[in-house]
């Protein structure tokens, strides 16, 4: 019982009060400054915790593409933008301009028109960085994902490289897609 409350006091004390305790003595305490067997470590703190930022929400949302860009090689614009909260999603020009960076996720689907296959891509600034293919073959529907880091102004947009897309004829619906949100 003593060499454990010996044990307690000494790792109470700061180290330079330690009290040596030798263990071949069966308990016995060394005089101060002998040899310790024994010197308390100091007191190790948790790792203070990582201050939490606050993330800007940035989501939007469009769907249905607009007439005029259902054919091969041109910008796909959308008639209808479904959500748009913070800033960076330009309904007039169907393209994601980057104000805060970061990382950001988007996603695009396009169905293709029953006789022609498409080719489209979602492109960064002029590069070309996930593409979707659907066949002549009836009505294909292709999506794809990408997960990209954006500086401030960046542009993300979707662009039909070959091809024609197919719509529904009842506004308000849509089978082209284009959405994205930020993630850090």
């Amino acid at each position: 019982m003593f060499p454990l409350l010996l044990l307690i006091c000494a790792l109470a004390l700061p180290a330079s009060n330690a009290i040596s305790v030798d263990p071949s003595s069966s308990g016995q305490v060394s005089p101060v400054g002998s040899p310790p067997a024994f010197v308390a470590a100091p007191p190790v703190f948790a790792a203070t915790p990582p201050v939490a930022r606050y993330i800007e929400p940035v989501i939007f949302s469009a769907i249905r593409a607009s007439d005029k860009s259902r054919k091969s090689n041109s910008k796909i614009f959308f008639d209808t933008t479904l959500s748009d909260v913070g800033f960076g999603w330009n309904a007039k020009s169907s393209e994601f301009v980057c104000f805060y960076p970061g990382s950001y996720f988007f996603t695009f689907t396009a169905v293709s028109d029953s006789s022609s296959h498409y080719k489209a891509a979602i492109v960064k600034n002029s590069e070309e960085v996930a593409t979707i293919w659907g066949e002549q073959v009836g009505y294909q529907s292709a999506s794809n994902s990408v997960i990209l880091n954006l500086d401030k102004n960046d542009r993300v947009f979707v662009h039909l490289k070959e091809g024609e897309i197919y719509e529904t004829s009842k506004a308000g619906r849509g089978y082209t897609t284009f959405s994205g949100f930020r993630l850090h």
